[in-house]
């Protein structure tokens, strides 16, 4: 992690041990998606031998100035915003990340106010043993009506997925979504996903 930083999961990308590439407009031909990040390693006590290398996340990458001692050895290139866009799993249904990021980074946010990090899944356990969904929606997204957003999330996904379709169904009637305002989880490493497992996510630093 970055101190100080502009977003809640920026580190510093350890340029000597990976190298970190990306595809940009060109990387649609290949199934890829703009900001995916592909890796090499460089560190020769490494297990896998890695070439361009995706493992299903993307970033944004950058440099600045920060002041920080990550800095003061080197290390310049900052990432941040880092997502997964594989399958998801929550409420024993399986469905494409790609459909949900969308609704997460596009739909909601174009709809109630706020950005890309400002919606976020995290799936936890109901009383009755069922898996359910928290819908987090960040303060800064404004005054927002719940039910209104959770029929935005469910109706979003469908098309042109069956699969989707059938999800958002059985969550609409088992009630499986509920909203909650306040900012995106994090890992332990730092990274906000667009789905949290549950006991997997704790509240950002204010630090």
């Amino acid at each position: 992690m970055c101190q100080p930083c502009y977003y809640p999961d920026e580190g510093h990308l350890l340029h000597d041990l990976v190298v970190v590439i990306q595809p940009g407009l060109d990387g649609s031909e290949f199934g890829l998606r703009l900001n995916t990040l592909l890796f090499s390693n460089l560190a020769p006590t490494a297990s896998f031998l890695l070439i361009n290398a995706s493992i299903g996340d993307e970033a944004v990458l950058a440099s600045r100035d920060c002041g920080c001692g990550f800095e003061g050895m080197g290390w310049t290139r900052h990432i941040h915003s880092i997502r997964s866009f594989e399958k998801l799993t929550a409420a024993g249904m399986t469905f494409v990340d790609s459909h949900v990021v969308r609704v997460l980074e596009e739909v909601l946010p174009g709809r109630f106010g706020g950005g890309p990090i400002s919606f976020q899944l995290v799936e936890e356990e109901a009383e009755n043993g069922r898996g359910a969904l928290c819908l987090l929606a960040h303060p800064d997204a404004g005054p927002l009506d719940e039910t209104e957003v959770i029929n935005t999330f469910l109706d979003a996904p469908g098309a042109p997925s069956t699969t989707d379709a059938l999800m958002s169904d059985l969550w609409r009637q088992g009630g499986v979504v509920r909203v909650e305002r306040r900012a995106p989880l994090t890992s332990q490493s730092g990274k906000i996903g667009h789905l949290v497992p549950a006991g997997h996510g704790r509240a950002p630093s204010t630090e």
